[in-house]
C-alpha cells in the first residue's frame, strides 16, 4: 500500500472501492471446468495493443502467427469503429518449429525504416511464448546491429494468450511502458504541479478526456498513461492513412514520470505499476479502485484540492449537485431492482461502488480476473468464470450489466446495460462516460431508461362492460 494512504479518509475509501464493507468477506467462487462455453474475458495481447495505442506515434508489434494480430485488429475496430494499426510478425509453422527471431528483427527493421515511429511494443503470443522466444535478447541485438534507430524506444510486453484477460495484458502493457521508459530525473526538485495518472482498462477515452478536465480545474499538468482519449476518441484524422497511432502520450513525457509530484493510480490492476515508481524514484502513489460514484469522486476531488493548494472549482460543487438530484430520482427504480453483471473486476469495481450508493442489490458477479478486492464486495455471488455462471441468477433479476456477448444471450427477455469489451452492436462507445459526477449521472439515467422501457403493468387495464363511448351518446341523441 503506498504511503500517504493510510493518512487520508478520502484516499482510503476511494481504495476500497466506496462500497459498503460486508460483515465476513465471502469467499470467491472459482469455474474449474476445462470447457469454456461462453468465454467472458479476451486475450491479454489485445489489451496491451489497447495499452500501446495510448502512446503518440506507436505501432504494436505482435510477435506470432497472422490469425493472433487479425483477432485483436478487427475485435478492437469493432469496438471503436476506429482504424486500429496493429503490426505482425507473421510466425508460420516453419517458423514456429525452427524459431522466429529472424522475424521479429526483420518486423523491426522494416517499422523503423518505412515507418519512423517514437516507440514500438513488442508483445508476445500464446505462440511465440509456448515457443519459448526470448523477444528481450533479439531487442538487444537489434540495436547492437542497428545503431540508426537508437532514438526509436522498443519495449518488450510478456502477454501469452493462455493466461490472464485483456485487463491483465493491458496491465502488463502499462507496467513495461513504465519499468522501461521511465528514468531518474537529472534534478532532484519535483516538478509540484505535475501529477502522473495511471488509467486502467475500465477507462473509456471519454472518461480520460474528463480526468484530463478535473486536473486542469486544478491547474495541474498531466502525464497520462495510457491516454486514449486522443488516440481512439473517434475523430477524423487530417491524414487518410497513418501507420501509428494518431495521439497520446509521448515518450519524452514517459520518461519524465519519475520528476512528478505524485502518481494518482485508477483500478486495481495498476497499484503494482504506482508502487514501483514510489520505491523506485519516491513518487507518492495514491490508490483508487475506481472514479465511479460520488463518493470515489468526492475522495479524487479532495485529493487534487490537497496536491494542488487550490479550491474546489464552482462547476464541479454544481456537478456534484446534479449528480445528488439524479441519485434522488431514480432511487425508487434502482433500489427495488435486482442486479447482475459479468465484467473484468476493476470494472465490476466501479459499478458495484455506483449502484451500492444507490442500495441496489448485485445478486450475482461473473467476473474473468480475480482481485483481492472482490471478497469485500457485498454481492450474493461472485465466480470467476464464464457466462455460462451468470444463467442461474437469469430469472431472478431486472437488469444485465455486461458487454455485447452479454446481450446476445439475455436480450430480448432481459434488458441489459452495455459496458466493458466488446460493444460491437452499440455506436458511441468511445463517448460512453462512466467516472466521475457526470458519468455516473448519466449511467443512472441509463440503468432507469432500460428498466422502463422494459416495464411492464402487472395487472390489465379492466374495462367494463357497461362502459359507453362517444359513439354510443350520438346515436342515442339521434335517435
Amino acid at each position: 500500500m503506498s504511503q500517504n494512504n493510510s493518512s487520508s479518509p478520502a484516499s482510503s475509501l476511494a481504495t476500497q472501492g466506496s462500497v459498503q464493507q460486508a460483515s465476513v468477506q465471502q469467499k470467491v467462487e472459482r469455474n474449474r471446468r476445462a470447457l469454456t462455453e461462453r468465454p467472458l474475458k479476451t486475450s491479454q495481447p489485445t489489451g496491451a495493443t489497447l495499452a500501446t495505442l495510448g502512446i503518440r506515434n506507436s505501432i504494436p508489434l505482435m510477435h506470432g502467427s497472422q490469425g493472433c494480430c487479425a483477432f485483436a485488429k478487427v475485435y478492437l475496430i469493432q469496438h471503436f469503429r476506429e482504424p486500429v494499426p496493429i503490426q505482425n510478425s507473421a510466425v508460420d509453422q516453419i517458423a514456429a518449429v525452427m524459431g522466429a527471431d529472424s522475424n521479429l528483427m526483420e518486423a523491426l527493421v522494416l517499422l523503423c525504416e518505412k515507418h519512423q515511429p517514437e516507440l514500438i511494443s513488442v508483445i508476445t503470443t500464446g505462440l511465440t511464448e509456448m515457443q519459448g522466444s526470448d523477444i528481450d535478447r533479439v531487442v538487444k541485438e537489434f540495436k547492437v546491429a542497428h545503431p540508426q534507430f537508437s532514438h526509436i524506444h522498443v519495449v518488450t510486453m510478456a502477454t501469452p494468450d493462455f493466461v490472464g484477460s485483456m485487463q491483465t495484458g493491458f496491465a502488463n502493457g502499462v507496467s513495461a511502458l513504465v519499468k522501461q521508459i521511465a528514468r531518474a530525473p537529472v534534478v532532484k526538485a519535483r516538478r509540484k504541479r505535475q501529477v502522473n495518472l495511471l488509467c486502467s482498462v475500465a477507462m473509456t477515452p471519454a472518461d480520460v478526456e474528463l480526468l484530463h478536465r478535473y486536473l486542469d480545474a486544478f491547474d495541474l499538468s498531466t502525464i497520462m498513461l495510457p491516454d486514449l482519449s486522443v488516440s481512439m476518441d473517434g475523430h477524423l484524422a487530417d491524414d487518410d492513412f497513418s501507420p501509428t497511432s494518431a495521439g497520446g502520450t509521448s515518450v519524452l513525457e514517459l520518461e519524465e514520470m519519475a520528476s512528478s509530484a505524485a502518481t494518482l493510480v485508477f483500478g486495481e490492476s495498476l497499484f503494482g505499476v504506482g508502487q514501483w515508481l514510489q520505491q523506485k524514484f519516491a513518487v507518492p502513489c495514491f490508490e483508487f479502485s475506481s472514479l465511479m460514484g460520488m463518493a470515489n469522486t468526492d475522495a479524487l476531488v479532495m485529493r487534487l484540492a490537497e496536491l494542488s493548494g487550490k479550491p474546489v472549482p464552482a462547476w464541479l460543487t454544481r456537478a456534484r449537485k446534479r449528480l445528488q438530484d439524479a441519485m434522488l430520482d431514480s432511487h425508487f427504480h434502482l433500489s427495488t431492482a435486482p442486479i447482475a453483471m459479468a465484467m473484468e473486476s476493476d470494472m465490476a469495481l466501479g459499478y458495484t461502488a455506483l449502484l451500492t450508493e444507490q442500495g441496489c442489490e448485485i445478486s450475482r458477479l461473473v467476473t474473468a480476473t480475480d482481485s483481492p478486492l472482490l471478497a469485500r464486495l457485498p454481492i450474493k455471488k461472485i465466480v470467476v468464470g464464464d457466462l455460462s455462471d451468470l444463467e442461474p441468477a437469469l430469472d431472478k433479476v431486472s437488469l444485465v450489466i455486461g458487454n455485447t456477448h452479454t446481450a446476445n444471450m439475455c436480450e430480448p427477455k432481459l434488458p441489459v446495460l452495455r459496458a466493458g469489451y466488446p460493444c460491437h452492436d452499440r455506436y458511441g462507445t468511445a463517448d460512453l462516460l462512466q467516472i466521475g459526477y457526470e458519468g455516473a449521472r448519466s449511467r443512472l439515467f441509463a440503468m432507469v431508461n432500460i428498466l422502463l422501457a422494459q416495464h411492464q403493468d402487472e395487472v390489465p387495464a379492466h374495462v367494463s362492460r357497461y362502459r359507453f363511448g362517444p359513439e354510443t351518446v350520438s346515436q342515442n341523441v339521434a335517435v
